[in-house]
Formats: structure tokens, C-alpha cells, sequence
């Protein structure tokens, strides 16, 4: 693109942010989480069913599935580190100016590299 459109901006949107999120984040932290548990098969399929939980807005989810994504949260630290940053980052449009973006955006990063999760820690390049 840059050789075409030299001074084109990269613009993110929410929406595509929040869908590469839920690929490279969300999947893989889920993957990671799911593999030492081979020979735990109940909290194994725990965490794999936890993938939609994981990817939806909390408030659209039923009081059952919030109970359920708890649960899957407090028994994995990993996957709480992920969620957290997940919804941070969707925090992050909320910010009231580019200043106060760019401030959080520089926060979420470092976070993201000092949780020594390889899937944060690849997304915050």
C-alpha cells in the first residue's frame, strides 16, 4: 500500500480491532489455556466451550453464560489476562481526545508485554 498511497493513514475501527482481537488473542489464549489440561478432560472442554464467552459482550449474555464465563475466568489465569485486555481495549474508544488515546494506547501495550502472554504480546507490536 505505502508504494501505491505513500501518504495514506492506517485507520483502525473498533469493530475490526475487536474481530483480529478475538482471532489472535482470544483463540490462541484459549488454546494455550486448553492444552495443559489433556488429562483434566471436564476443565479442558470448559475452556473450549468458553470460546463464544469469551468473543461476546458481557451485557448480551444471559445470567447463566455470565455464571459460566466466571467460573472459566477464575480458573484460568491466562484466559482472565486476555479477557481483561480485551475489554480494555475496547475501553480505549472511549477515550475523550487523541491525546488521551494515544496515552492509553501506550499503557494497554506495556501491559500487554509485560504479561509475558505471547498472543498480547504479538498483538501490541
Amino acid at each position: 500500500m505505502r508504494q501505491h498511497r505513500p501518504n495514506a493513514r492506517v485507520v483502525y475501527d473498533l469493530f475490526h480491532v475487536i474481530a483480529e482481537d478475538g482471532r489472535e488473542v482470544i483463540g490462541r489464549g484459549r488454546v494455550d489455556a486448553a492444552n495443559p489440561l489433556r488429562h483434566d478432560k471436564p476443565a479442558r472442554k470448559a475452556v473450549e466451550r468458553a470460546h463464544w464467552l469469551l468473543l461476546r459482550n458481557r451485557a448480551n449474555l444471559a445470567e447463566s453464560e455470565r455464571i459460566q464465563l466466571s467460573e472459566v475466568l477464575q480458573a484460568n489465569q491466562t484466559l482472565m489476562t486476555v479477557y481483561a485486555m480485551k475489554e480494555q481495549r475496547k475501553a480505549l474508544w472511549n477515550a475523550g481526545t487523541a491525546r488521551a488515546w494515544r496515552r492509553a494506547w501506550r499503557q494497554w501495550r506495556r501491559h500487554a508485554r509485560e504479561s509475558a502472554i505471547p498472543a498480547l504480546m504479538h498483538f501490541a507490536r
